[in-house]
């Protein structure tokens, strides 16, 4: 991944697949806010009607008229004033930034796409306890805990947890307000060139906020990976690249780095590093050469440094690591943001080479997340791009290599994407290929797009309740070995 949209600790010791399937204990789910909407318009409705009722008799009574022949005005506005203030009463409850934002009036007149519901996690911790105490039960495992919310959750806060969006700005401003309030997104990505940087209290506050107004907690990425590709050295100053690092052949100092950069990144609130670059730096005028984005120029070598350099990020559990760009940018002389890369190399030459240092890593137990970027490989996928490929991401990522983690995808505004297929369909069809969170989505409107291709999707049969569930089921996962997700007390 590029400057322009950049987007590991130890997997489950069961993987998704492995969960025990027992939901315990059964936990009713709240209502919808559609059904919550849909009981408000039955109330207003039957106000209105009363209303109306009394309209019509004071027409009829012999009470005083304007010259006009009409009944006064100040009896209409006295009829009309409770209604007025209904709405005024939703509005404030909404905040300022939401009902101003694409969906706030809808939200009052309609039923609109909403995944908020602030104390889904609340409501189930609470009777969990219940059930425990009741029961006298042991304390149910992680894999339990993580079936229960996501039996409770609607398909709106379930499409939403695979959201990974960015925005504009340095405050918690409508479009983001709207994402993370009304659609419940899963992760955001935090982003210099968007303006989301200004001082150190700016962004530890915008953070903070985001987060308040999260009914689960956000996974809150950067790609901090150094040298050219550092977003916060304005900050911290400026960190090595990761040629640098591995020039050194020293595990040690790229341990130190990745733990410097935890540092950094926890004093905001970032819990997610899009990084460490795993590509095999093999052609030299590739962009990931150019830039000095590799660790080397042997699969060896990046595998030992990235490994050190994971170790070391992941070391306090509470920052992850993601792994990048499979199937591997190293052999590029094509920048996916503007067109995208055709790969001609064997399988072999990709086993041995590029996708090595991600098998090595995977059987390490070091990942738990992985990028997927936007490329045409002829020996496995020569039709779709790899974001888009079962045959990539299923076949080679999941079956070959044995990975229970997050895999997420490159931006999907990129233009090795959007040349290809419409952004509603990239997500739907990345789900379908395997990928759980959908990177790319910069306003409200798109995330909505993104929500209507993906239900679209399940209703043709493209996609299945089963993919949202597994992929839902890995975010969650990954959130509470991040330790945003805690297990209720009993």
């Amino acid at each position: 991944m590029r400057p322009a949209f950049q987007a590991g600790a130890q997997p489950p010791a069961t993987g998704p697949d492995e969960i025990d399937t027992h939901v315990y204990p059964v936990v009713p789910r709240p209502a919808s806010p559609g059904a919550l909407s849909r009981f408000k318009d039955k109330v207003a409705a039957a106000q209105h009607k009363a209303q109306l009722a009394t309209l019509e008799t004071i027409k009829t009574s012999s009470l005083p008229s304007s010259p006009s022949g009409e009944t006064f005005s100040w009896r209409k506005v006295a009829i009309l004033l409770p209604l007025l203030l209904i709405v005024l009463f939703h509005a404030l409850s909404l905040g300022g930034a939401q009902f101003a934002g694409p969906q706030g009036w809808a939200s009052l007149l309609g039923d609109p796409v909403s995944a908020n519901n602030p104390d889904l996690l609340h409501t189930i911790n609470k009777q969990l306890q219940d059930n425990q105490k009741n029961q006298q039960h042991v304390s149910i495992t992680p894999q339990q805990y993580i079936d229960t919310v996501l039996h409770n959750m609607t398909i709106e806060q379930k499409i939403g947890q695979m959201m990974l969006v960015q925005f504009t700005g340095a405050t918690y401003a409508s479009d983001i307000s709207t994402m993370v309030s009304q659609y419940g997104v899963g992760a955001v990505l935090i982003f210099y060139a968007n303006g989301n940087i200004i001082d150190k209290g700016q962004l530890k506050g915008l953070i903070q906020q985001m987060q308040s107004n999260s009914t689960i907690p956000m996974a809150v990425s950067i790609d901090q990976e150094g040298g050219y590709v550092d977003r916060l050295a304005q900050l911290d100053g400026m960190r090595p690249s990761a040629a640098t690092i591995g020039a050194s052949n020293d595990p040690a100092k790229a341990k130190a780095a990745g733990q410097q950069d935890a540092q950094d990144l926890l004093s905001y609130g970032i819990n997610m590093n899009l990084a460490p670059v795993v590509d095999v730096d093999t052609l030299p005028y590739s962009e990931m050469h150019t830039d000095q984005r590799t660790f080397g120029t042997t699969p060896e070598q990046v595998t030992q440094m990235a490994g050190a350099y994971l170790d070391g990020l992941q070391a306090g559990g509470k920052v992850v690591g993601t792994l990048k760009h499979f199937p591997g940018l190293g052999r590029s002389a094509t920048d996916p943001h503007f067109a995208i890369p055709q790969i001609t190399a064997s399988k072999s030459e990709l086993e041995q080479v590029d996708w090595a240092p991600y098998r090595a890593l995977i059987k390490q137990n070091k990942v738990q997340s992985i990028m997927v970027t936007h490329e045409i490989l002829d020996a496995i996928d020569p039709t779709q791009p790899s974001t888009l490929s079962p045959k990539v991401i299923k076949n080679i990522l999941r079956d070959e290599f044995g990975f229970k983690g997050v895999i997420m995808t490159d931006s999907l505004t990129m233009k090795g994407i959007t040349n290809y297929v419409s952004q509603s369909q990239a997500a739907a069809l990345a789900i379908a290929a395997g990928c759980d969170l959908l990177m790319g989505a910069s306003s409200a409107s798109q995330v909505a797009s993104m929500i209507e291709g993906i239900k679209q999707a399940l209703h043709d049969g493209t996609i299945t309740q089963q993919h949202i569930d597994d992929s839902v089921r890995r975010i969650l996962l990954m959130k509470y070995q991040m330790g945003l997700l805690a297990l209720p007390k009993n």
